[in-house]
């Protein structure tokens, strides 16, 4: 057996190690485990699986709210996207590595409050999810992440108060999922984003004023109803019942 292959395994196990760390909640093994991987592939030069160990490990230190180290993680991955983009511009999925890693890193800005940088990543998410989608129209793993960085940016600047802005994104992002959940209608994941993005376009119209009240009141009513269906399937999922609660009361305002 070759020392390449040695090296090879030992990065597998290492990722593997670091999965399995995180699958069982151990977050804090999981990034030691992580940090050892990260010197394997970096004293390997491979490129693409330090991307995955960086992008895995920023959304750790996410999730646990260690927004600096964070935010430095997630910059390394995008060095990395950089890097594999330099050697292979027009390959379809270091493309979407980089979306991913930018929408990421704007929900990561817009929790420390850097609204501008935040703004920034989004929007490059964007472009690149429409070139994406745009050579790669039947591709749904890519169109569905192109939806989910729009109602990360609606959300964004349904904070700032750009509803207006806002809407137009969400209405961008809806006829991303309708069709998705045309294609696949028992499709949790869809039938949950798309649902989400119906009720916060509702809210979105409310707050630019009562003419839209009727629109508004039409995309509740069907936010609700996709949501009531889900609660039906998983009457345990405790975010699903939020969801169903927060469309709720946007109804309620009316």
């Amino acid at each position: 057996m070759s020392r390449n292959t040695v090296k090879n395994m030992l990065l597998l196990k290492q990722i593997h190690s670091a999965v399995s760390h995180i699958r069982k909640g151990k977050l804090d093994k999981a990034l030691e485990t992580l940090d050892k991987a990260e010197k394997t592939a970096r004293k390997e030069k491979s490129t693409d699986t330090l991307y995955y160990i960086l992008f895995t490990r920023g959304g750790i230190l996410f999730t646990a709210s260690k927004y600096d180290a964070a935010l430095e993680t997630y910059e390394k991955a995008l060095e990395a996207g950089t890097e594999l983009l330099k050697t292979d511009p027009e390959n379809s999925d270091y493309q979407h590595y980089m979306g991913t890693t930018l929408s990421n890193t704007g929900n990561l800005l817009r929790e420390k409050g850097e609204n501008d940088r935040a703004a920034d990543y989004y929007i490059r998410a964007r472009e690149i999810y429409i070139n994406l989608v745009s050579r790669n129209p039947e591709n749904a793993v890519f169109r569905s992440y192109a939806a989910d960085n729009l109602n990360n940016y609606a959300a964004f600047l349904t904070i700032i108060g750009s509803f207006e802005r806002a809407c137009e994104i969400l209405k961008e992002s809806i006829r991303i999922y309708e069709k998705l959940f045309e294609e696949k209608p028992d499709n949790v994941g869809y039938q949950a984003e798309f649902s989400i993005a119906l009720s916060q376009l509702g809210s979105c119209l409310l707050e630019q004023g009562s003419e839209n009240k009727d629109t508004a009141k039409q995309n509740l009513e069907k936010a609700l109803a996709l949501q009531e269906n889900l609660l039906t399937q998983q009457p345990d999922n405790e975010k699903i019942r939020e969801a169903v609660s927060l469309t709720r009361k946007r109804l309620e305002s009316l």
